[in-house]
Order: structure tokens, then sequence, then C-alpha cells
């Protein structure tokens, strides 16, 4: 049989190195957290900064509405004459 101090010895161990585990496994997953909050942050003002560059453009140089005419034919919202006229435009360019 095996001595009952080599037993005890074992468990201790068992607890001692699943301690050690679970607190070094719990420091890397907060880690992990931490650092996925710092990229979402880190996206979201680059977001924001991409939506004020744009919205700066549009402010410096409004663009102007183009009247979009459909071309598909089985549509009922074709206009022949609309669709005449924006080709004329386009030649005329």
């Amino acid at each position: 049989m095996v001595n009952s101090a080599f037993v005890n010895v074992g468990r201790w161990s068992a607890l001692a190195f699943g301690l050690v585990y679970g607190y070094s496994h719990n420091a890397s997953l907060h880690k992990q957290a931490e650092e996925k909050k710092r990229q979402l942050e880190y996206k979201h003002k680059e977001q924001l900064i991409e939506e004020a560059k744009r919205a700066y453009a549009a402010k410096k140089n409004p663009v102007a509405v183009v009247d979009v005419v459909s071309v598909d034919i089985e549509s009922p919202d074709f206009d022949v004459e609309k669709y005449i006229a924006q080709l004329e435009k386009q030649e005329a360019k």
C-alpha cells in the first residue's frame, strides 16, 4: 500500500497547484479583457475622428445634389423625359 504521508503530500500539492493555476489564469483573463476594452475605445475614437473629418469636408466643400434618374424601363417610376434630359446633360459635359 501507499504510505498515507505520500497521499497527503500529493493532495496538498494538487491543491497548491490548482490555486496557483487559478490565480495566474484569472490574471491573464483580466489582462485580455483590459486590452480588448482599450482596443474598442481606440476604434471608437478612430470612428469619431473619421466622422468629424467627413463632416468638416462636407462643410468646407458642399456637394451639389445630383438628380438621379431611374434607368429601369420596367420600373413604374421611369420617366422618359427625365431620362432624355439627363442624357443631354451628359453629352453637354
